[in-house]
């Protein structure tokens, strides 16, 4: 960083500032200029700081060919208010903002300018309010809360050597954002995350809306090619990050899907009560195993009688919504750092395993279309101290099949499944499976013992 200051009475002014970030990539440099900040004693114990109301961004890149890219944005904040308050070790800073605009001003590839006809980027927030909380004590902890009322983002660009044509927009409704984090006090490499983590580094945070909406299309030769329109009524995605691992998880609320295609016969359109999912896993190396887990569900799936139609003209197969859910959970070992820098060397060799399975929980496994539903669970361990017994697993998985037999029936009768195709299936479900009480139910409890066999029902078929 370099800059100039000045003072005049309780103002404090730094001009001509320049921040560059060289070491992001050694392909990249990211360079941004400020013409001025100003800080302003308020005589209460506050200070404000007035930010132009347009900063520009410059970041240049240059890609393996030796193609280089220069991209400049603004940063456009008119009205905008801070203020700081408190101690330098513990502070408050609080930002309000009528909007902010992130645009693409310039664009040069290979030395030559792209028209902004041919390539447009707007992103707006409208209603913006925000408070950072700061404090220094055994680490740097940051507690921030942010606000917008809205989101608007648009995208568009031409195909310098044809007639493609891309245009996207969307809007998101009621954003917020909640986060803490702590550094480590110690100076050390930002680009080693394995390092930070391990010097007690921590994050977590949450964002979330009530509601949003995309559009795009793609034209070729001057008709239109694709089109798309999607909307929900609101998600949540939720992070964390520390030396003990990191976890994901999301979900999206009343998921609507329209699709046309030049190629494909009839729109296209779906909707889904809810998509969700979750992933947890360790990030270090550890001599015992660490929790793990993997989930995701897609709730109450949707699709249009058009499509129906095109395999199923008659209505034979139940149109009820479709459900697939799996959770898992387990436990492994992690035989490296997965964020070190020198992980991807080692995860790109086939003769290094990255980690080790002790255990798997199948907690709900959910497959519901057409009338049938498959429900199942179980529990599986895996031998990691005996040498040379590779992936070896013992446990049991229980598993129920409803309806299986009407849809083959039903298939036949639509003339998608052979005759002799389905009674092979009927063939291995009664290998595999036993009747349940209710009519048209299988039972299967898949077993694998001590000694590697498979048994169904406790008969061997392995």
């Amino acid at each position: 960083m370099t800059a100039s200051e000045s003072q005049s009475g309780d103002t404090l002014t730094v001009s001509n500032i320049t921040m560059s970030s060289p070491e992001i990539d050694e392909t990249v440099e990211v360079v941004m200029r400020l013409d001025t900040v100003s800080f302003t004693d308020n005589d209460d114990g506050t200070v404000s700081v007035v930010f132009p109301e347009v900063m520009p961004m410059e970041m240049n890149a240059v890609d393996p060919d030796g193609v280089e890219t220069d991209i400049n944005i603004e940063v456009r904040q008119p009205g905008a208010t801070t203020r700081v308050s408190g101690v330098p070790t513990e502070m408050t800073s609080t930002y309000t903002a009528p909007s902010v605009e992130v645009v693409l001003t310039n664009l040069i590839v290979d030395g030559e300018a792209i028209n902004t006809a041919d390539a447009a980027m707007r992103m707006a927030m409208n209603g913006v309010s925000a408070t950072t909380q700061s404090s220094v004590g055994g680490k740097r902890v940051y507690d921030q809360r942010m606000q917008a009322a809205g989101v608007e983002y648009t995208i568009a660009f031409n195909d310098p050597e044809g007639d493609g044509k891309v245009n996207l927009d969307g809007k998101v409704d009621g954003v917020s954002y909640t986060g803490e984090s702590a550094l480590p006090l110690a100076l050390l490499d930002t680009g080693n995350m394995s390092a930070l983590l391990a010097a007690g580094m921590t994050g977590e945070g949450r964002i979330s809306y009530s509601g949003g909406s995309t559009n795009m299309s793609v034209a070729e030769d001057g008709a239109d090619a694709f089109s798309s329109q999607t909307s929900s009524t609101g998600g949540v995605l939720d992070v964390f990050m520390s030396a003990d691992g990191m976890r994901y998880s999301g979900e999206q609320n009343n998921l609507k899907v329209a699709i046309t295609a030049q190629e494909f016969p009839v729109p296209i359109e779906f909707d889904m009560a809810k998509a969700s999912f979750n992933l947890a896993m360790p990030v270090q190396k550890s001599e015992t195993p660490d929790d793990f887990a993997l989930g995701f569900s897609f709730n109450d799936f949707s699709m249009s009688d058009l499509l129906w139609g095109m395999f199923d003209p008659a209505s034979q197969l139940p149109r009820d919504p479709a459900t697939i859910a799996l959770d898992l959970t387990g436990k492994a070992r992690l035989l490296f750092d997965f964020l070190d820098p020198s992980a991807e060397m080692m995860s790109g060799n086939p003769n290094i395993t990255p980690a080790e399975l002790d255990s798997v929980n199948i907690n709900r496994l959910q497959i519901k279309a057409a009338g049938a539903e498959l429900t199942g669970e179980g529990a599986f361990t895996f031998d990691s101290e005996t040498p040379g017994a590779g992936l070896k697993p013992e446990g049991s998985a229980d598993l129920m099949l409803v309806g299986g037999n009407r849809l083959l029936d039903t298939l036949v009768k639509m003339g998608l499944l052979p005759e002799d195709q389905a009674m092979g299936a009927r063939m291995m479900m009664g290998l595999l499976a036993v009747p349940g009480e209710a009519p048209d139910t299988l039972n299967s409890k898949i077993e694998i013992n001590e000694q590697g066999h498979i048994l169904a029902n406790g008969q061997r078929i392995q």
